[in-house]
C-alpha cells in the first residue's frame, strides 16, 4: 500500500494557520521544476503543498522554502481527498513522467479543482491547429494549460536563430514585442559609450535599453577595485540610467517590436556572421531529435546534421525520422571529422545530448576550432551560473523555461525572463485604471520606483516604445523592465494587492 507523509503534511499546516486565507498551490513533483516554482511561489505569499514519492527531493525541497510537504505517488486519490483538494486551489503536475502528470490533472478536476496545469515533454502530448486535438480538447481531458517542456525549448532555439547574435529573447502581446539580450563583443562600436542620446540614432530609435547583466561594479575607488580584482565578479543585473557607460561583455536588453531588429546584432559583434549554411545537432535525447525533426522541416534548403556515437543509436534514428536529417556516426570531440562534413564560423552547432556536461565541452571545442554559433542545452542551475565566464554563445535551460511560463501563467502578467540566467528581475505588465495616479501624465511626470523602467507602451492595436514626453492614458497596458526590489511598489502603485 502506498505510504505518504500524513504526519509531516499536518505538522506543517499546523505553522500556517495565519495563511489560511492565502491562496493554495498543489505542486506534484519535487525535482527542478517543482522545487523552483516552490520556492517562488512560497516567497510571494502562497499556500504550497508539495509532493513527491522521492522522500530526499521532499527532503532538501523542506530546506529550500517554507511549504507542507507530503511523501506519496501522486496519482493516489486518496492523497488529494486528505489535503482537500477543491475548486478554488492551484494544481501543477511537474513531475518527468507525462502519464503521471496526466492522470493527476485527470484526478483534480474529479476533485472539482478548476485550474491545473500539467508538464509533458512527448511530442504528441501537444494542442495541434485545425484537429480536433487543440487546447479545447486538453480542457476536456481536464488540463487548463499544457506545457510541453520540449517544444518550449525549440521555440526558444528559433527565436535564438531568427534574431542573429541574440543571447536570450521573449515575446510579449502575441509575438508583436519582444525583449532580446546581446552581448557586447570587444571590437563592438557601443564599448566605452554612454546611453544617453542612443536613441537618437537611427537603427535604436525605436528600441530602448531596458536592462544591462554587467560584471563591472557600478561605483568603486582604488581600494575597492583592487579588492574586486581578488575576487572573481559575479554578473548582476540593474536598470541604467543615461550616463552608464557600456562595457566589453555587457549583456543588454532591448525592447521594441519585431520588425525594428534588423542588423541590430552587427552592433554588438562586427564579427557576427549573417544567415547559416548548416545546423549541427548532437543528439543522444529525445530532444535532440525533436530538434532534428522540426528543424529539417522549417529550414528544409538548409542541411541538418544529427550527430551520434552509438551504432545502434544512429541506425534507429536513421530508420525512424525524415530521410532529410543527415544522421553521422560522430564524435564531437573529433572536431576535424565534423569540419570535413562542413562545420565552420557559417553554421550552428547545437549540442542537446542527455549530457549536459558534453554538451558544454562540445562546444568549446566547436567554438575553439570553428567559431561555429553553439547554443548548448543545460539543465543545472550550477553550469548556468558559469555561462558568462565560457566561450558558448547561447546556454537555454528547457526547465527553467518550463519555469518561467508556469509562473506567467500562474501570475498573470508577470513574465520572469531571467530566472534561467539568475537574475533578479522580472517583466510586467499592468492596466492603467481610472484608480492609478498616473493616468494623464508624462513618464517623465510619474513617481516610479527606482530599479524599473517602463519599457512599452501598448495601446489598443498601437504598440508604442516611450520616451520621457510619452503621455500614459487611461486602458494602457504599460509593461515594465523591474529588479525584484521595484516590484512591491509598482503594484501598489496599480492596486495590486
Amino acid at each position: 500500500m502506498d505510504q505518504f507523509d500524513y504526519k509531516n503534511f499536518r505538522k506543517e499546516k499546523a505553522k500556517k494557520n495565519k495563511k489560511e486565507a492565502a491562496k493554495r498551490v498543489v505542486i506534484l513533483g519535487a525535482g527542478q521544476v517543482g522545487t523552483h516554482i516552490m520556492e517562488r511561489l512560497s516567497k510571494e505569499g502562497y499556500h504550497v503543498i508539495l509532493i513527491d514519492e522521492n522522500e530526499e527531493n521532499i527532503r532538501i525541497a523542506r530546506e529550500l522554502a517554507e511549504a507542507a510537504t507530503i511523501v506519496g505517488n501522486g496519482c493516489n486519490p486518496l492523497i488529494y481527498f486528505q489535503i482537500g483538494l477543491n475548486e478554488k486551489d492551484l494544481f501543477l503536475a511537474v513531475t518527468d513522467s507525462d502519464e503521471t502528470n496526466l492522470v493527476a490533472c485527470r484526478l483534480a478536476r474529479a476533485f472539482g479543482c478548476q485550474t491545473k496545469i500539467a508538464r509533458v515533454r512527448q511530442p504528441f502530448y501537444r494542442s495541434f491547429e485545425n484537429t480536433p486535438i487543440d487546447s479545447h480538447f486538453w480542457k476536456r481531458w481536464g488540463i487548463e494549460v499544457l506545457f510541453n517542456q520540449d517544444e518550449l525549448t525549440i521555440q526558444e532555439i528559433e527565436h535564438i536563430i531568427e534574431n542573429e547574435g541574440a543571447i536570450d529573447t521573449v515575446f510579449l502581446n502575441g509575438d508583436k514585442l519582444q525583449v532580446v539580450g546581446y552581448r557586447v563583443k570587444p571590437n563592438s562600436l557601443l564599448c566605452g559609450r554612454r546611453l544617453v542620446g542612443l536613441r537618437d540614432v537611427p537603427i535604436f530609435e525605436n528600441l530602448l535599453v531596458a536592462a544591462v547583466s554587467t560584471m563591472q561594479p557600478l561605483e568603486q575607488n582604488a581600494s575597492e577595485a583592487s579588492t574586486k580584482q581578488k575576487n572573481k565578479p559575479k554578473e548582476h543585473t540593474l536598470i541604467p540610467n543615461g550616463d552608464y557607460r557600456v562595457k566589453e561583455g555587457d549583456l543588454l536588453y532591448l525592447c521594441g517590436v519585431k520588425e525594428n531588429f534588423s542588423g541590430i546584432g552587427e552592433l554588438f559583434d562586427p564579427d557576427l556572421v549573417k544567415g547559416f549554411k548548416h545546423i549541427f545537432i548532437l543528439g543522444g535525447s529525445l530532444l535532440a531529435n525533436h530538434i532534428a525533426e522540426r528543424f529539417s522541416k522549417k529550414y528544409s534548403r538548409k542541411t541538418i546534421y544529427l550527430l551520434l556515437k552509438n551504432k545502434n543509436e544512429a541506425r534507429v534514428a536513421s530508420e525512424s525520422l525524415s530521410s532529410k536529417i543527415h544522421v553521422l556516426m560522430a564524435d564531437a570531440h573529433d572536431i576535424n571529422d565534423l569540419k570535413d562534413e562542413g562545420l565552420d564560423k557559417h553554421c550552428i552547432f547545437i549540442a542537446a545530448s542527455a549530457s549536459e556536461d558534453d554538451n558544454v565541452l562540445a562546444c568549446l571545442l566547436v567554438k575553439e576550432e570553428t567559431r561555429a554559433r553553439t547554443i548548448s542545452i543545460i539543465q543545472s542551475s550550477t553550469y548556468m551560473h558559469l555561462v558568462p565566464y565560457l566561450d558558448v554563445d547561447v546556454a537555454i535551460s528547457p526547465k527553467l523555461l518550463l519555469v518561467d511560463d508556469v509562473l506567467k501563467a500562474l501570475r498573470g502578467g508577470a513574465y520572469d525572463i531571467l530566472s534561467a540566467k539568475d537574475k533578479d528581475a522580472e517583466i510586467l505588465d499592468f492596466v492603467v485604471t481610472k484608480k492609478s495616479n498616473i493616468a494623464g501624465k508624462t513618464l517623465k511626470e510619474c513617481s516610479l520606483p527606482k530599479n524599473s523602467i517602463v519599457m512599452a507602451v501598448s495601446r489598443e492595436e498601437e504598440i508604442i516604445i516611450p520616451r520621457g514626453d510619452t503621455k500614459i492614458n487611461i486602458g494602457d497596458h504599460l509593461v515594465f523592465f523591474a529588479l525584484k526590489t521595484a516590484i512591491k511598489e509598482i503594484r501598489e502603485i496599480f492596486q495590486e494587492h
